[in-house]
């Protein structure tokens, strides 16, 4: 898969506020993603589909001692990454699926947000498998998308979000990748496998989280409108809609929402 490729299945857009947005929801989803997450202390980790290197940062700050690779398809999510995190990584042009390493060569292996945007999330799981040490850990933290909710509903903001899984999904990506984890590493033939739920709410036991919740799902559903609109899913309209319904949810104190990401742990086949 090409570059373009690589653009054409990514429903978020490139550029800067793009990348202001990842090293964003690194933060804010940060303490979800690596509250319990079996990462070494010391040895090589390999991040496959870095994006702009806002995982990396993440890791680096509960890691200090790993040596870290990135590896990232897009060029335009590359050349952001080595602006603000070549301090951090070795960042490396490849494809997930065709790794630049040599077999049994890395302690971890880690993917967060990504196999939801690759049309083979099998071929990038058996890669970082190959490349594994064989006591080495592969952790896949990765969406399920039916999981998605606000109590009260609201109905544009659900229906956009219908549309927004469509669209991922007409272009190649899987956004309910995460509870097919099990299956794949099963039928990969890994080992020691587990599955986590991870769960993001927002709710009126703690406002300021509430608020700072709300704005990050305002931005993570309007940075699909350009590609949405693009593929005729959505309107104006729609996206007045969509607005209409965020800002009630932000002036009632009682809304709640709720979010559920799946995060698989396995090591690689035996010998």
């Amino acid at each position: 898969m090409s570059s373009a490729d690589a653009a054409s299945t990514y429903i978020h857009g490139f550029g800067d506020v793009e990348a202001d947005r990842l090293w964003a929801q690194a933060e804010i989803l940060g303490r979800h993603v690596f509250e319990h997450l079996p990462l070494p202390e010391r040895g090589r980790l390999v991040e496959l589909g870095c994006g702009v290197g806002a995982e990396l940062d993440q890791i680096r700050r509960r890691r200090p001692e790993l040596e870290l690779i990135g590896v990232e398809l897009s060029a335009s999510h590359l050349s952001t990454a080595l602006e603000r995190a070549a301090h951090l990584a070795h960042l490396v042009h490849a494809d997930a699926t065709r790794l630049p390493l040599a077999d049994a060569s890395v302690d971890a292996a880690i993917t967060i947000w990504v196999l939801e945007h690759v049309p083979d999330p099998v071929a990038v799981m058996r890669e970082a498998l190959r490349v594994l040490r064989p006591d080495g850990v592969l952790v896949c933290t990765e969406v399920d998308n039916d999981t998605f909710r606000f109590d009260p509903p609201l109905p544009a903001v659900e229906a956009w979000w219908r549309r927004f899984c469509d669209t991922q999904s007409a272009a190649g990506g899987d956004p309910f990748v995460g509870r097919r984890l099990l299956e794949l590493a099963c039928d990969l033939g890994a080992r020691d496998i587990t599955t986590t739920d991870v769960a993001v709410i927002a709710s009126p036991d703690d406002p300021a989280r509430q608020a700072e919740l709300i704005d990050y799902v305002d931005d993570l559903l309007t940075s699909g409108a350009r590609t949405m609109a693009e593929h005729e899913a959505v309107s104006s309209a729609d996206l007045y809609a969509l607005r209409h319904d965020l800002d009630a949810a932000r002036a009632d104190p009682e809304v709640r929402w709720e979010y559920h990401a799946v995060q698989l742990t396995c090591r690689p086949p035996a010998d």
